[in-house]
This record gives C-alpha cells, sequence and structure tokens, in this order.
C-alpha cells in the first residue's frame, strides 16, 4: 500500500465512494463522494496529539471490536494514508482535538465533497463481506468467534498481542472447536467459500505450534484443500494431533458458569454421535457478496450471478471482463478466492485495462443492431431481452442502440415480432441472396 501511495500515477481517494458513472470506454464519467474525514489531509502531520487529549474510546473496527480506540485516531498503524480521522457519531465535540492541533488540520463543519473524474477503464475490487448469522450462539456466546475475529487475536498487533485468550474472561483455552461451512453449501448460500478449510488448517496449526498441550478438533463436511502444497500442510496438521471429525454439529449449548460450549456432532466414520466440550468454538462462516459490490453493480447496471457476485463476459474464457467494455474485475467481488488467486486475477484486471489505454483506441466490429422505426410496433421485447443493456428510448420515442455496449449477439433481432431490429452484414436480404446464389450454382 505504500508503494502505491508514493506512485505519481496513483491517487488513493480513502473515505469515499461511487455515486454515479456514465459513458463509455475511454470516456466514463464519474462522480465520486468523498466523506469528511474532519481532518485535512494536506496539513496532518500525524503527530498524534489530537490522541492523545480525546477523552472518548469507542470500540476498535480494525481489531473486530476486541479493543478500543480513541474517537479520532488513525485507522490501524499501517493505515495508508496514515492520516488520522474522526468519527463523528461518537463525538461529544469537546474540541480537545481541535485546541491541541498545532497544524490547525481539524475541521468539525466538514461537509461531503463531490468529485467528478474522466477515466478510460474501470476495474472493480470491492471484496467479499463475512456471514454473521445466528448460527451456533454467535453473536449470543462471547466465546463464539469467526475466523476473521481469530486472525486478529493471533495477530502479533492485535488486542492480546498474539496470544491465545477467550473473550469472556481473557483466559487462555485449552479446548478449541473448529466448525467449517457456517452458512455455506445450504439451500441459502449454496457455494463453497474456497478459503475455510485452509483457514481452519492455518489457525488450528499455529495454536497447536504455540501451545501443544491445546485439544484441537475441528467439524467438517469436506476439507477442499487443492492447491500446491496445500494437502501437505492439511497433512502436516493431523500429524501435529489436530482432530478432523467427518460431520455436522447439530447443537451447541453454553454453560453459564464456566462459559464453556458443549457441542454434539455426528460423525459421519463411526456413524455415532460425539460430544466434546470446548473453551472456544471458531465459526469459518461463508463469504458473501460485500455491500460495496451489491452498489457498484447497481450503478453500472452489471449483471450478478446467482450467488450474488459480480458475473464475468465468460467464466473459463474471459473471467476478467465484463459485458460493459472498458470494466473489468478482480478478486472476490467475482467469487470468493484464496490469496494467490486474487494476485494473479488483479494483475490480469490491470494488464486488460491498459491494453486500450496504451492503445489511444478501442477498435469494435460493426456487426451491431440496427433498429428500423418504420416497423417498431412499440413493444419494448428488444429492451427486455439484451443482456447488454444497450437498447434504449430516446425522446422521441424511438429505439435507440448503444454501439459501443451492443456486442452483435442477435437475441434483440431474434426476439422482435415485427423484424424491426436486425443485424448489420446479417440481414435478410443478405441471406436471401446467399440461399439464391447456392440454388444457381
Amino acid at each position: 500500500m505504500l508503494e502505491a501511495n508514493r506512485h505519481p500515477n496513483i491517487t488513493i481517494m480513502s473515505l469515499a465512494e461511487v455515486k454515479e458513472i456514465t459513458g463509455y470506454i475511454g470516456n466514463f464519467e464519474v462522480k465520486v463522494q468523498k466523506n469528511p474525514r474532519y481532518v485535512y489531509e494536506e496539513t496532518c502531520t500525524g503527530c498524534g496529539q489530537c490522541t492523545d487529549v480525546c477523552p472518548i474510546y469507542i470500540p476498535n473496527y480494525f481489531d473486530e471490536n476486541f479493543s478500543a480506540r480513541k474517537c479520532i485516531d488513525i485507522a490501524f498503524a499501517q493505515a495508508v494514508p496514515a492520516i488520522y480521522d474522526l468519527d463523528k457519531e461518537w463525538c461529544v465535540e469537546c474540541y480537545a482535538c481541535v485546541d491541541s492541533c498545532d497544524v490547525h488540520c481539524i475541521d468539525l463543519s466538514q461537509e461531503p465533497e463531490i468529485v467528478d473524474l474522466e477515466v478510460g477503464t474501470i476495474i472493480i475490487a470491492t471484496g467479499w463481506d463475512i456471514y454473521q448469522g445466528d448460527e451456533y450462539g454467535y453473536g449470543k456466546y462471547e466465546n463464539v468467534v469467526t475466523q476473521i475475529q481469530l486472525e486478529r487475536i493471533l495477530s502479533p498487533n492485535g488486542p492480546t498481542l498474539g496470544h491465545l485468550k477467550r473473550p469472556s474472561d481473557r483466559k487462555r483455552p485449552k479446548n478449541i472447536l473448529f466448525i467449517n461451512c457456517v452458512g455455506s453449501r445450504n439451500e441459502e448460500h449454496p457455494w463453497c467459500s474456497n478459503v475455510c478449510c485452509l483457514l481452519s488448517v492455518k489457525n488450528s496449526k499455529l495454536i497447536k505450534s504455540e501451545y501443544p498441550d491445546a485439544n484441537i478438533v475441528v467439524s467438517y463436511i469436506d476439507m477442499r484443500c487443492a492447491g500446491k502444497m496445500y494437502e501437505e500442510y492439511y497433512k502436516r496438521s493431523r500429524e501435529a494431533g489436530i482432530m478432523y471429525i467427518n460431520g455436522k454439529v447439530g447443537k451447541l449449548i453454553e454453560d453459564p458458569k464456566t462459559k464453556n460450549l458443549v457441542a454434539s456432532m455426528e460423525s459421519i466414520g463411526t456413524g455415532g454421535i460425539v460430544e466434546f466440550e470446548a473453551d472456544l468454538v471458531v465459526l469459518s462462516s461463508a463469504s458473501l457478496p460485500s455491500a460495496g459490490t451489491d452498489e457498484i453493480a447497481q450503478v453500472l447496471k452489471l449483471e450478478k450471478s446467482p450467488s450474488g457476485f459480480l458475473k464475468e463476459f465468460h467464466p473459463r474464457l474471459d473471467p476478467i471482463e465484463t459485458k460493459s467494455p472498458g470494466i473489468y474485475i478482480c478478486g472476490s467481488c467475482q467469487g470468493q478466492k484464496a490469496i494467490d488467486a486474487t494476485v494473479n486475477h488483479a494483475r490480469g484486471a490491470a494488464q486488460a485495462a491498459s491494453i486500450p489505454m496504451n492503445k489511444g483506441e478501442f477498435v469494435i466490429e460493426l456487426i451491431r443492431a440496427d433498429p428500423i422505426d418504420e416497423r417498431c410496433a412499440k413493444c419494448y421485447m428488444c429492451i427486455e431481452t439484451c443482456p447488454y443493456s444497450a437498447i434504449s428510448v430516446n425522446e422521441a420515442g424511438q429505439i435507440e442502440v448503444d454501439l459501443i455496449s451492443c456486442r452483435g449477439c442477435g437475441m434483440c433481432a431474434a426476439t422482435c415480432p415485427s423484424i424491426a431490429i436486425e443485424l448489420r452484414y446479417y440481414r435478410d436480404y443478405q441471406f436471401n441472396a446467399v440461399i439464391d446464389s447456392l440454388f444457381e450454382a
């Protein structure tokens, strides 16, 4: 991030969201709303005096709310840009931060600002959100956490400085249960989240390495560890003493005195019911399309797959480009991916976007839909049929085709009952001429 921030051709707009995008490849006009951080980025030196004097502590979202931060603070130690921001919802407006700032860069009256940009290509990388359902007492039982929360607990710069402690009493848990496929591979979310199995393997192995006496059980449906050296890593975790039970947890009950959790699970291997009392339960929750993915899909009118992730032009031959030329997707907004696949996808998207930018032009074939207004019955079936949203009605009430967005698939021509829209180079009289020449020969 630091390298990107220092690059002369890269501008990072933090605390910003895209509100509107119009135009086409090479000529996109983007309206971006910069939300106020109540600190001037140009003059803030990152000295931290405002944080020192701020009397308000709020939950630290970076630590998954396991620790506290000041109302005005930097997001995290390696944040880019390294500029402080103020959470106005928690601020009591005591103005202690304003008085302490030597460069006078704090302004509590800042308002959202609209920035207009002109760009040639767009890459969408809106990521994913974690499923937070109430299965297995999440949100109710203190010692039921997600893999993301466990990552922060095990992190050296996390709330416990990397030492494993359970939230209820800050004691080290000895019996730990991992539950895979929480909220995924069911009727609501039928897809596999791709990374959950390996997260369980990695984090259970980390815990076992630091605490060899830990008793760790992993409940799973299938262990999907496809990838280079992944299966070998899974084998090493089993050899380290981590127990993997093929079966789903049916019931999880908390002991109100000890805050321990008693899990009942079915073991496919033995055909019996296994009970395990855990000090800490870790949920490998499903990966969901992020809220930002839904918003940008509405702004750009992009298609989504049944799972809610953005739909690519072709799932195998062109997983980067979308139906709209000049708009590319990468990472988990297209579907959940591991880190290596995400990096490769991002590099591919960057390269694909740079090709038309370097050429300075975008060449299209003229095999495009051509409406004939004299025949049109104004049923607008072509508009409903077009998968690229390339057909619209102009102010005069006539059918209009966007030549850039149209891909010449011919679905509109096949649907039109009045034969009022045709494809260039594939018109009826051209086919008739070909057929006549075949008979003459």
